[in-house]
């Protein structure tokens, strides 16, 4: 029996492990910012350094509540964004309960499945990533953000909201781009043989908001690497990000 980790996720079967880290550029480019809405999310352009100075690597920084069906939805977004500058590994997968729909949340988005980070790795010549899972899917407290994490965060989202996302120092990032209820009823096995398809039923909303995410990166990296910043499927969805 695969252990529960201290959120209550399962070890992530190597199938979607395997097409989470698979997704093709070709799929990425036939999606453009797909059926993301950017009027679902707030980006933030933040004044952090300037892409390509200092030689340190940038921060990726995610406040995740994992009772949040709208992070756990994230998730996959998030993942394929990062998989494009770098290696996870030690992915698990985290099913979001009820928590939501009995404190308020409607739609409920009951027993959304995605994946969790909370003993995630990330390689990457590029970044950092730096997960805090705040909450666990039962509203059990989790993790801690620090001092400068909190400022950082405040920055964008002074309300406290969840997901909050800073992609080093370059955007700040709120709330999803399409609704969890895509994902209603689908195993996290399901939604990972679905991403590599771009005319599948969550590709267009996945890989579409992977698609922006990554187009924020590339202004962190000053649009390395080129492969991937100047694909078509990031072009296109760079056009969303809001200027300076």
């Amino acid at each position: 029996i695969a252990a529960s980790g201290s959120d209550g996720s399962r070890p992530a079967p190597h199938t979607v492990l395997t097409e989470v880290s698979s997704v093709p550029a070709s799929t990425f480019d036939a999606v453009g910012l797909g059926r993301a809405q950017k009027n679902n999310l707030t980006l933030t352009r933040l004044s952090g350094p300037a892409p390509g100075t200092g030689g340190a690597k940038r921060v990726i920084l995610a406040a995740i509540a994992e009772w949040c069906p709208h992070c756990v939805a994230n998730s996959w977004v998030l993942a394929l964004a990062l998989e494009r500058f770098g290696t996870l590994t030690g992915l698990r997968t985290i099913n979001s309960g009820t928590y939501y729909g009995k404190h308020g949340g409607s739609p409920a988005f009951s027993n959304t499945h995605g994946l969790s980070f909370i003993d995630a790795s990330y390689s990457s010549q590029y970044f950092i990533f730096k997960p805090v899972i705040r909450f666990a899917k039962d509203g059990a407290p989790l993790e801690h953000e620090t001092k400068a994490e909190k400022r950082t965060l405040r920055s964008f989202h002074a309300l406290g909201s969840f997901p909050a996302l800073d992609f080093g120092g370059a955007f700040g990032l709120t709330g999803l781009g399409f609704s969890p209820g895509i994902l209603h009823g689908l195993t996290p096995a399901q939604i990972a043989s679905q991403l590599a398809n771009p005319s599948s039923a969550v590709a267009p909303y996945i890989d579409g908001e992977a698609n922006l995410l990554t187009a924020a990166l590339c202004v962190a990296t000053a649009q390395q690497p080129t492969a991937t910043c100047r694909s078509t499927g990031v072009t296109a969805a760079a056009t969303a990000l809001p200027r300076d």
